[in-house]
């Protein structure tokens, strides 16, 4: 059934599309008879949505109805189409056009045919084709304002050449030569809206030219600023010579549109009557800033380019342009326009670049030079803001020339907030020469970065500093304008950057920092932001901070480098340095912390000779908690026979810690693991520096804690342990007693963590599972070495019962009963053995060890167990 239905709507269809079929081919009949019914027809045009019925969107009437007209495809003769329009709704000259896109639903009149200019009416356009019809589309392509001049008109020529007609009560009439003076051509030229009359004449006669009277014409006497002809005076003659044929240029206006001034927005061109945006890729920057000159607005901003959804008509450069304006355009498509941003006031001319040069300000319609005493610091803000050069690099004077005549100049008053200059207040005042030059502008994106400099306690330092220093970075940044604050900023280039802000004062900022370690070290960038522009911050300047090691002071003939007298180096020279009476244990504890050599204990005067000697007068300041004795004081250089002696808590050097057993050999780490049963020592040995002494080994477990001392022998002594227990499992440390300097001292060692692991490293396999993993007493010897099991070979000629008793002594099995060989199949990888034991041992492996062998007889012990 569903099949059925389809194939009747498809007859349907068909039927319906045959039908619409003869319809268009009758329609398409009737429009050719009605197109050359109608062309004749003076009234089938006109122009609507103007000021007036010679300006305006073109309509054309056909098939009874208007319609706004449509061109499908934009031409050379687009000109030479408004022509004929401005011709046929009696008009006068085409003055200009311009392209117009719509979004408008309603259907328009898509004309498809082409004019040459000469035509009375457009329906007689394009003849020799045979195409004399408009055709309808729902279309909105290309439409076009059309601008005629309402009451004159160059007949016989071009658009601005040719003989001048005038509109009268009665039609048309030619212009007399009497009275058509160069202020009567001028005032032709610009109703016409060409450039200026040209000098020269055009001998060329027309057809149809009498040379000799006219039957009606106007005469016309014109002072020269009337905006079309009629406006001057005029008066009818008769029998009066024609006006020679008149010659205007060409002229290319601009305009920008869309823009938030006239001064700002797409910019579009006039030429030869035709209005198109500036658009493509090819324009130089310097036809802008010309452009801006034509415009009446000062120095060009910016320029840029938007991106249209679709093409439509521009104009482009018609070869290269060169420096300044480009006068050769020629008419092509884009989706490309150019925008374009100029100052409305103020003016950079003689200019090095986009943002220098002599100022020039906006007055009434003239431009006139700024005196520089007008402007103060807050007006260079506001010009550099308004001609989008960001802040004022300097500003300075040029005394006027013969060739300024300047006498009155305005002065501002801004608070550089403002964003243009002529929002300021401002008063007039005289300019007379001699007291009152040209202001020559320098403008910079964004302001130069501050200086920045590093300091310690003795001055500015060219980036290193020592270590343990104290350190300030200041920023400083001369100008006339006040700065908001100042920013200190360190690794801006990862992730978590370091930032410090500084109100400013007199335009400079401090910042400190305490003693200097490796963490200070890197690039520091500053930067301000100005109290008028807080958003906005400057370029920044940038220093690489080095950290140099502290390595100025030093004890000597102490035995250590924590006792001794006190040694400074100075401008490149150690000297000791003088008792002074300012000298106290606060100074004392700054030297042993700079030589970590913890705290304080004693310091007194030395007395060297009986002559002075050349040393180092110390002057302090110190607190006694700085990390560097020259970052709270300085020295200088002179004669004394008493020095200084400093003892310091770290006189004793720091001892090392050694762990050994025959099983793990010697360490000296943190952490160590041994086996239970094995035996160990530990040494603790110390640099030689002084004589005798003794150690101390400190042991804190979790079950219990002990001491053990014995007395240094050559700067060292050995604990030993011949069972190694779980009890012993705990950190061990080494302390260092002597008697120096009249006291007693110690010094304590890293500590080191012993893990005892109650795990065997042989077992006697009898060949029988178990299912409570019960140790057996009795089989084949395995032991485990380097992580893996193998038996012991019976090819060793030391193994006896006492080896035996050592293995059952370590297993818990009682004593041994036997020990023999057994023979297995084949050769198989086994262990030999290698003995020191005297059968008294703890564990078989503490008083031998094994290497790797091959052989088919192996051991097999018997313990009582």
């Amino acid at each position: 059934m569903c099949q059925r239905y389809f194939v009747a709507a498809c007859s349907v269809l068909l039927l319906f599309w045959s039908f619409h079929q003869l319809v268009t081919e009758v329609d398409s009949l009737k429009t050719q008879q009605d197109d050359t019914s109608q062309s004749n027809d003076p009234n089938d045009a006109h122009l609507t949505g103007g000021s007036g019925r010679c300006t305006g969107q073109l309509e054309l009437k056909h098939q009874g109805k208007w319609r706004i007209a449509n061109m499908r495809q934009e031409t050379s003769t687009t000109v030479a189409f408004a022509q004929v329009a401005c011709r046929q709704i009696d008009c006068g000259s085409f003055v200009s056009l311009q392209h117009k896109t719509t979004n408008d639903p309603q259907p328009f009149w898509e004309i498809n045919f082409f004019c040459r200019g000469s035509e009375s009416t457009l329906m007689e356009c394009d003849n020799m084709r045979g195409r004399k019809r408009v055709q309808g589309r729902n279309s909105t392509w290309n439409i076009l304002e059309v601008t005629c001049s309402d009451s004159l008109r160059v007949v016989d020529h071009d658009l601005c050449s040719g003989n001048l007609e005038v509109k009268t009560l009665n039609g048309w009439a030619r212009v007399c030569e009497e009275g058509f003076d160069s202020q009567a051509k001028k005032v032709a030229c610009r109703e016409l809206g060409c450039g200026p009359p040209s000098s020269v004449r055009l001998f060329r006669i027309f057809s149809g030219e009498s040379q000799t009277s006219l039957p009606s014409s106007q005469r016309f006497q014109c002072k020269g600023n009337e905006s079309r002809l009629q406006d001057c005076a005029s008066t009818a003659y008769k029998d009066c010579r024609p006006a020679p044929v008149l010659q205007c240029a060409n002229l290319q206006e601009f305009r920008v549109m869309g823009g938030q001034s006239n001064c700002d927005g797409t910019v579009e061109g006039k030429d030869y009557g035709e209005w198109r945006p500036l658009g493509g890729y090819y324009w130089e920057k310097d036809h802008f800033s010309e452009v801006c000159k034509q415009l009446g607005c000062g120095s060009l901003i910016s320029t840029s380019r938007h991106l249209l959804p679709k093409r439509q008509p521009v104009w482009v450069p018609d070869g290269f342009c060169g420096n300044g304006l480009c006068t050769e355009w020629r008419a092509s498509r884009s989706d490309l326009l150019i925008t374009v941003a100029c100052s409305e006031s103020v003016r950079l001319v003689d200019r090095k670049d986009t943002c220098s040069g002599n100022l020039m300000l906006k007055s009434a319609h003239t431009w006139e030079s700024v005196c520089h005493k007008a402007l103060s610091a807050e007006d260079a803000l506001v010009v550099c803001r308004e001609l989008g050069c960001g802040f004022p690099r300097d500003y300075q004077s040029r005394k006027p020339s013969a060739q300024d005549t300047q006498q009155r100049s305005p002065d501002f008053k801004c608070k550089g907030t403002e964003e243009v200059l002529t929002k300021c207040p401002s008063f007039t005042f005289n300019a007379t020469e001699g007291h009152c030059g040209n202001s020559i502008f320098s403008c910079i994106d964004r302001p130069l970065g501050p200086h920045i400099s590093v300091h310690s306690i003795h001055g500015e330092k060219k980036n290193e500093l020592l270590k343990g220093h104290r350190f300030a970075i200041i920023c400083r940044q001369l100008g006339p304008y006040a700065i908001h604050s100042f920013r200190l900023r360190k690794g801006i280039y990862t992730n978590h950057p370091s930032v410090w802000t500084e109100k400013a004062t007199d335009n400079s900022a401090i910042f400190l920092f305490p003693a200097l370690n490796d963490s200070h070290k890197g690039v520091y960038n500053c930067d301000f932001n100005f109290e008028l522009s807080s958003r906005i911050f400057s370029d920044t300047n940038s220093l690489h901070l080095t950290v140099k090691e502290l390595n100025d002071l030093r004890l000597r003939d102490g035995g250590s480098q924590c006792a001794g007298r006190l040694e400074v180096k100075h401008d490149q020279e150690w000297r000791p340095v003088s008792y002074q009476n300012n000298w106290s244990l606060r100074e004392a504890a700054v030297v042993c912390q700079q030589l970590r050599c913890s705290s304080v204990v004693s310091t007194r005067k030395m007395d060297t000779s009986t002559e002075p000697v050349p040393v180092w007068r110390f002057y302090s300041d110190c607190e006694g908690s700085e990390s560097a004795l020259m970052d709270c004081g300085t020295v200088k250089m002179t004669y004394s026979s008493s020095i200084i002696e400093v003892v310091c808590a770290g006189v004793l050097p720091r001892p090392n810690i050694t762990f050994f057993s025959g099983y793990t050999e010697e360490k000296q780490q943190e952490t160590v693991n041994i086996l239970k049963g094995y035996s160990f020592f530990i040494k603790c040995s110390v640099e030689p520096h002084y004589p005798h002494g003794h150690f101390s080994l400190n042991f804190s477990g979790l079950y219990q804690t002990f001491s053990q001392s014995q007395p240094a022998v050559n700067h060292s002594a050995r604990f030993v342990f011949h069972t190694a227990q779980l009890v012993h499992t705990g950190n061990f440390t080494c302390v260092y007693h002597n008697f120096v300097f009249s006291q007693n001292f110690t010094s304590v060692s890293d500590s080191c963590s012993v893990t005892v692991e109650d795990e065997l490293d042989l077992i006697l396999d009898d060949g029988v599972n178990t299912d409570n993993n019960s140790i057996s007493c009795s089989g084949k010897l395995f032991v485990r070495h380097e992580k893996e099991l193998r038996m012991l070979s019976s090819e060793s000629p030391l193994w006896d019962l006492k080896h035996a008793s050592v293995v059952c002594r370590q297993l818990g099995c009682g004593a041994a009963v036997s020990t023999n060989a057994t023979s297995l199949l084949n050769k198989q990888a086994v262990w030999r053995l290698f003995s020191d034991c005297d059968g008294a041992e703890s564990a078989l492996l503490d008083c031998s060890t094994v290497a790797p062998w091959f052989s088919s007889s192996v051991l097999v012990v018997t313990c009582a167990g």
